[in-house]
Order: C-alpha cells, then structure tokens, then sequence
C-alpha cells in the first residue's frame, strides 16, 4: 500500500478502519450474545 500524500486522505482511511473494526467487534458481540 502507498502512503497518500494529503493528511485529510490519510485522516478520512484511518478514520473509516477504525470504523470499520468497531462495526465488526459490535458484530461478533451482537453474534455471540
């Protein structure tokens, strides 16, 4: 994977995998109970 240049881009990717792994952890827990 390549480093985008732009700090907003590279902000927006984080923000949208730490989203993403929230969404799965409450998924599984939501599965699980």
């Amino acid at each position: 994977m390549q480093e985008p240049k732009d700090p907003k881009m590279s902000g927006r990717i984080a923000m949208i995998a730490l989203l993403v792994i929230f969404a799965l952890t409450g998924l599984m827990i939501w599965v699980a109970g």
